[in-house]
């Protein structure tokens, strides 16, 4: 038998750090019995025989220190399910089973836990009534709103949840937990725990509740967070399923732009740098196949490619793209945290040269920008390097100093040309789509970056409208490894 452990997909919320802490370090271990507990014997004990009684003391004994046993099943019920489990089945038909007391005892001390059909072979007729006595004697719903409540659902809501389940639902819960181990949510169907669970529970106000109660982050921040999740990404998180790579990459960019611009900088180091838990990036789909460039550039020069690029960083260390250009020298920083595919494409065209030589060939006052990446033609209707990426993330805020990619007006179209924000006007972008950021430059860099912005002329044959005068070219760019 094993006791009651109801898995329900709360544990999809567990993409963020904050919504799971039952497992964590911090939680109290059990207190040790001293004596084993025991209850009082029930009325229907009084017509065991010796054989069932001694095996419902021991399922009592066992079930009592138990320290998963949730404090809504109480001894009477335990006592209650003990004798009516015992007396489903005739002394011969015990020892036929091997089913005692000596038995269910070696069964929770090696495993915690049995199950009656899988470890005895219970007939499908003695399963179901097992099953009736469990119901009997047990208050299922009880136990699940207890069990949900648990995992950081607030009562009234996880009370919610337990009263959607279907009664062939719990009766399939009962099952699981005496007859047999199931692989999945010990009985219910996915569709009726996830609808259970989406007509009940307010999920943003749980993560709020749970930001502020669990990770410490103000209520300001917290609210940041819980309201500021992409509506997909909720569905995602509920939906109870893992994320493909495309979705789980998707993700991570929306998580990681949300939480930097939603938590203070103490908040942001408290939480390791990293308010969610987002898997690494697998280079099986996400990037390319092949061999990785020399990243001393010592490579040949390479302006068209079959496909995007292998996985060329190494996301534990800090990456630095120097841009040594005619008016000066731009320093920035790549993000491989937020958009590791889209710095890693960058970082990998450069130690290809594909930006030597090239012409920052737009400027634009008016939106605050610098544009280049086009070896082709020098102009935006370059036809970039054969391939495309996936944008990382959306909702991007543009500010002085940012490293961002350029696009056409579809989605995942950014390639290899990239733009520089460079004054506040750039914040004009911000309801215009997905310009992917994923650098930033520092206070020296962004001085060169103002003069050549400050250098523009209209030019009447550039489609976008002018460039700096004179022009500026960029000779090369490096990729600087630290850390």
């Amino acid at each position: 038998m094993r006791l009651l452990k109801l898995m329900i997909p709360v544990v999809a919320l567990c993409l963020f750090a904050a919504a799971c802490s039952s497992d964590s370090e911090d939680s109290a271990p059990p207190v040790a019995a001293t004596e084993p507990p025991t209850a009082a014997p029930t009325m229907a004990s009084q017509g065991l025989s010796t054989a069932q009684q001694e095996l419902s003391d021991s399922v009592v004994t066992a079930l009592l220190q138990d320290d998963e046993r949730p404090s809504v099943i109480d001894e009477d019920q335990v006592r209650c399910l003990a004798d009516g489990l015992a007396a489903v089945f005739s002394d011969e038909r015990l020892g036929t089973l091997g089913l005692n007391g000596a038995s269910v005892a070696a069964a929770y001390e090696s495993g915690g836990s049995f199950s009656l059909a899988d470890h005895f072979g219970i007939s499908d007729d003695e399963a179901a009534t097992t099953v009736d006595v469990a119901l009997e004697c047990l208050d299922w719903r009880a136990f699940m709103a207890a069990a949900i409540t648990a995992d950081g659902v607030p009562p009234e809501q996880a009370n919610c949840i337990a009263s959607e389940i279907s009664s062939e639902g719990i009766r399939a819960v009962a099952m699981s937990a005496l007859i047999t181990e199931l692989e999945d949510d010990f009985g219910l169907s996915e569709a009726e725990v996830q609808e259970a669970f989406q007509s009940c529970v307010d999920a943003r106000e749980m993560l709020f509740n749970l930001f502020v109660a669990e990770d410490g982050l103000s209520e300001q921040s917290a609210r940041c967070i819980a309201d500021g999740i992409p509506d997909e990404v909720l569905d995602i998180m509920l939906s109870g399923q893992e994320p493909d790579e495309e979705e789980a990459l998707e993700m991570m960019g929306e998580l990681f732009a949300l939480q930097n611009r939603c938590l203070t900088p103490e908040e942001l180091e408290a939480m390791g740098g990293s308010g969610f838990d987002i898997p690494d990036p697998s280079p099986t789909t996400t990037f390319g196949s092949g061999a990785c460039p020399p990243d001393d550039g010592s490579g040949p020069t390479v302006l068209y490619f079959d496909g995007p690029h292998p996985l060329c960083l190494d996301f534990a260390k800090q990456y630095t793209a120097v841009f040594d250009t005619t008016a000066g020298e731009l320093r920035i920083a790549l993000d491989t945290v937020n958009t590791p595919v889209t710095a890693n494409n960058f970082a990998v065209l450069a130690w290809h040269h594909y930006y030597d030589d090239t012409l920052l060939f737009r400027t634009d006052p008016s939106i605050g920008i610098i544009q280049g990446g086009a070896p082709h033609t020098n102009s935006p209707s370059d036809p970039g390097p054969g391939y495309t990426i996936p944008d990382e993330g959306s909702g991007f805020t543009y500010e002085p100093g940012q490293l961002v990619m350029a696009r056409t007006a579809a989605p995942d179209s950014a390639s290899a040309q990239f733009f520089f924000a460079v004054n506040e006007n750039a914040a004009l972008l911000n309801s215009q789509g997905t310009y992917v950021v994923f650098g930033q430059m520092d206070d020296a860099s962004l001085a060169v970056a103002e003069a050549i912005l400050a250098s523009h002329v209209d030019q009447p044959d550039n489609p976008l409208g002018g460039g700096p005068e004179p022009p500026v070219f960029v000779n090369s760019v490096t990729i600087e490894e630290s850390g």
